[in-house]
Formats: structure tokens, sequence, C-alpha cells
């Protein structure tokens, strides 16, 4: 059977698959429900798998008929998000929503190895695939603890690939990048302790709101000031939180960021000079401040080029690809995708999800929408990139 009429056969049930995700989504490090959901349709295509990997991760493996081995991951968790879609197959789950395309993101990969494991059967696959399902990818970077898990040994993985949804582009788009696609990234907190005291007289205590704002603007002199305007550097203060009362100074403030890089180099810098400006700043009003930093940094994001040019050559190939694009910058934005492309070659995509002349909300917003016609574009663009690769002997 030719490979395309594999993946036509298969579109009704990947996109049955994803309307059931959609509707069930569950938030980081909770997928239980949508971990059994992937078990189930797994093992009714006869794919075997192992679970509870890091989680509620997942592994499985179509076996073809050499040694060598492509890894794919699609992230599983959705958002605390209450959607406002619209969709006739909207979250049922108060509060939590697939805002991101992880939900389609599975339904692809599932989508994928279903028409793999039909060809392995007829003994069309020259070679095995392991299909990677992730956990907790929106908090403390699932990737990291199934690596460490071991999901790319027995068989061991020569080559990732990943891919994303991309509102922001028409369904039928690829859009590949060789080399950085996203950038390292921490999450940070800081505590300021002062000293409470009535509204009415400041000089009594020490003011932790005040001091806090100070560290805020301070913190802009890094990209500004202490690093170069070639080097492009993020940080970001997402939450302050203090006080109970108008007229009453407190004695605690509470800032949460995050600060990003395209190096993990320029990364620990940033870092540095994060926590020198807090404790210099608060020092200087006689404060102190606690300084944490949250779960492990993400590494930059960076594709190989062999595998990147190898997936822009299977796209360029397939029938409902129209259009395949390379992306020139890369994105300040993070993915933990990252861990696997820093472990081995590996190539992260962007898949268009948007109908023509629709109106396009973005990723994370309640009024998102993926086009439900990327899906079978996504399983296409997965399944011609394995061959590929597979093809063209990429092995360690």
């Amino acid at each position: 059977m030719d490979v395309n009429e594999h993946i036509n056969k298969i579109n009704q049930n990947a996109l049955e698959i994803f309307h059931h995700l959609h509707r069930f989504p569950e938030l980081s490090e909770e997928e239980k429900e949508t971990a059994d959901y992937i078990c189930s349709v797994l093992s009714n295509h006869q794919i075997p798998f192992r679970r509870d990997i890091a989680g509620h991760g997942i592994t499985a493996v179509v076996s073809g008929s050499e040694t060598k081995c492509i890894g794919i991951r699609a992230d599983i968790d959705a958002l605390p998000v209450a959607e406002d879609s619209g969709l006739s197959y909207a979250s049922e789950r108060p509060g939590v929503m697939h805002a991101c395309g992880h939900d389609m993101h599975t339904a692809i990969l599932l989508g994928t190895g279903i028409v793999l494991k039909e060809m392995a059967d007829a003994g069309e696959l020259p070679g095995s695939v392991k299909l990677i399902f992730q956990p907790a990818e929106e908090t403390i970077g699932g990737a990291h603890a199934m690596i460490d898990a071991g999901v790319l040994e027995n068989p061991k993985v020569s080559a990732m690939l990943g891919l994303h949804v991309d509102p922001t582009c028409e369904t039928g788009v690829i859009t590949v990048k060789s080399g950085p696609m996203n950038a390292a990234v921490h999450d940070f907190f800081l505590q300021i302790q002062g000293r409470q005291t009535h509204g009415a007289t400041p000089e009594d205590g020490v003011d932790p709101i005040v001091i806090a704002a100070d560290i805020i603007m301070n913190l802009q002199n890094i990209a500004s000031r202490l690093t170069s305007p070639l080097d492009s550097v993020v940080v970001t203060v997402g939450q302050v939180h203090s006080g109970t009362a108008c007229n009453i100074i407190p004695d605690t403030a509470f800032i949460g960021g995050s600060v990003r890089a395209l190096s993990s180099e320029m990364l620990e810098f940033v870092k540095k000079k994060t926590e020198d400006i807090a404790k210099s700043t608060a020092s200087l009003y006689g404060a102190s401040v606690e300084i944490s930093w949250r779960g492990t940094a993400f590494p930059p994001l960076i594709n190989s080029d062999r595998v990147s040019k190898l997936v822009e050559d299977a796209a360029a190939d397939c029938p409902h690809i129209k259009t395949v694009r390379r992306l020139d910058k890369p994105s300040m934005g993070a993915d933990d995708f990252a861990f696997f492309t820093e472990a081995l070659p590996g190539a992260y995509f962007t898949l268009g999800c948007s109908e023509k002349n629709a109106q396009r909300y973005p990723l994370h917003s309640d009024k998102f929408v993926a086009d439900e016609n990327a899906v079978i574009v996504g399983i296409e663009a997965e399944v011609r990139s394995v061959l590929m690769l597979l093809s063209e002997g990429f092995a360690l």
C-alpha cells in the first residue's frame, strides 16, 4: 500500500482521537486519564508500550526490519485556562484547556504510530520508531526526567523529531530551521524581607514594595546595559505579590519572573546578574532577599542541520503540505524538547494550524482553535520525515 493510502486511511480515526483529547484535558503532572486513553489506542493497534515513566510518560516502539531507531515526541499536558472557543468538542473540564495544541501533537503522534505499525506489519518500515508521549512540558520540563529515565535507550534512539502547532500560519504550512530555534530559560522567584509598619510612618519600617519596584527596574539593565545589543536576552517579571491593606507597609514582597538567552553560557551570566542586582538593591534599603530558581533550566533548542534538512526534503514531497518555509530568526520562546536536541541530533519544526481567512488567536488564549485539518498534515510530515531519516541511514 502507498504511504499516502496508509495516511488517508487513518485520518478519521486520528480526528476522533484529537476531539477526545481536546474534550478531556488534564494539567501538567496530572495526566493519568490522558495516559490511560493513549495506552488504550496503542493497545487497540497492537503497539507495545511502557507507561508511568517520569510521572505519566509513555513510550511505544514500532519495530521495523532494521535496528536503527528514530524517536518522535509529543507533549500531552494542558493549561489552567477556561475555554471560550465555541467548539462542539470544547473542554468538558472547567478551568482546563488544551490551549497550546498538545492534544493535536498527541493525536498526530498516535496517528503516525498507527500508520508506521501498518507499514511495519507489511514489511515496509526500514527501521524502528520510538513514540514518546511526554508529560509536564508546561511546568517542570518533563523531557529532562524522561531522558533520565532512559527513554532514549532500548532501543537506542539515533535522532529525534518533534513538532508544535503554529496558529500564525495557515494549515498546510511547515516551518523548519537549522541551528538555534528557541531560547534557554529559567524561572526565578525573589522573596524580599523588609519590616512592617503603619503607612503613615514609613521611616519606622523597610518597605519591600519600593524595593521590589527598584529591583524590577534595575533588572532591565541586564539586557540594555550589561549585555551586548547583539546578544538576545530577555528578563521578564510576570508576578508581583505583596500587602494586605492600603495603609500598611508589609514586611515581605514576592517577585516571579524568567530569564532567557540563546546559549546556556549567556543564560548563566544573566542568572548571576539577576542575583547580584536583587541582593545589592535590597541591601541598599536595609532589606534582605532570598532567591530561588524553579526546577532545571531549559537549554537552548538547537536543531541539527542534517536532520532539519532531511525534514525539509521530506515535507517538500508531501501532498497535504502546501508550503515549506525556513525560519530566519530563532524565537525567544522555550520548549523542553531542547533536552532531546541537547542529547542527540534532532529537528523541531512548526505546523500551521489556522484556517484560511479565519480569526487567529495565539497559543495559551482561551479562544485558541487549532484547525482539525492540520492533523493529517502533521501525520504526513512525521511519517515522511521518519522514512527519510531511515532511508538515509541516519544512525549513531
